[in-house]
């Protein structure tokens, strides 16, 4: 049977389509439509409040860290998202487990208290805290990893407002460096799979 040479060249073209959007989700960090930028020019240090008293990301160095921005009024996508968190965690083996840590960033500090934030971050797993800041503090933030928020407004809401924001989960390896942003569409297994590539390249890296 004689192959279509036009079938051919749209299936390959889907398929590098494909190949670009995936590269495009894991590889910048901003929603459609505002400044995207390479991972290269974001991540950083920094220190928020937690429950328990000032957290920083340099205490967790020689681990990787995921980190989730929200606000805990978020009603579908945050609970869905940091659910994935919870599963994709479950996945790893004891041994990356051991050498992981979820943060969660509420971007509402006027809405967020530190204790509802802790609950909210242990009910997924022990190993993920709940932080948040001043809001210099978390513009600043949100500036230096690329992820959009805004308020908006809802006058016939009891609510008054809302927080629209980028879904991302941000993968720091073990030096503290930004090494992925992951889509909220990403399930478990291949966020799983991430932690754990990124964690055997730590591995490998120490063995040296």
């Amino acid at each position: 049977m004689t192959k279509n040479p036009t079938k051919i060249v749209l299936l390959f073209g889907a398929l590098f389509l494909a190949t670009l959007m995936g590269s495009y989700i894991y590889n910048t960090t901003t929603p459609v439509g505002e400044n995207v930028k390479p991972l290269k020019d974001l991540g950083g240090p920094f220190e928020l409040n937690s429950v328990n008293g000032n957290v920083s990301l340099d205490q967790f160095k020689g681990n990787i860290v995921v980190l989730y921005f929200g606000f805990l009024n978020c009603a579908e996508v945050c609970p869905s998202s940091m659910g994935t968190l919870s599963a994709a965690f479950s996945r790893l083996s004891p041994a990356t487990y051991q050498h992981v840590q979820g943060l969660f960033v509420s971007v509402d500090p006027e809405r967020d208290d530190l204790v509802s934030l802790n609950k909210f971050a242990k009910y997924f797993d022990d190993r993920v805290i709940g932080l948040t800041g001043t809001n210099q503090q978390i513009e600043a933030l949100t500036k230096q990893y690329g992820v959009y928020f805004d308020i908006v407004d809802m006058e016939s809401s009891e609510l008054s407002y809302t927080v629209d924001h980028s879904s991302r989960f941000y993968i720091i390896d073990d030096t503290g460096k930004l090494v992925g942003a992951m889509s909220h569409n990403t399930t478990p297994v291949e966020l799983a799979a991430g932690i754990e590539r990124i964690y055997e390249k730590t591995i490998a890296k120490n063995r040296r």
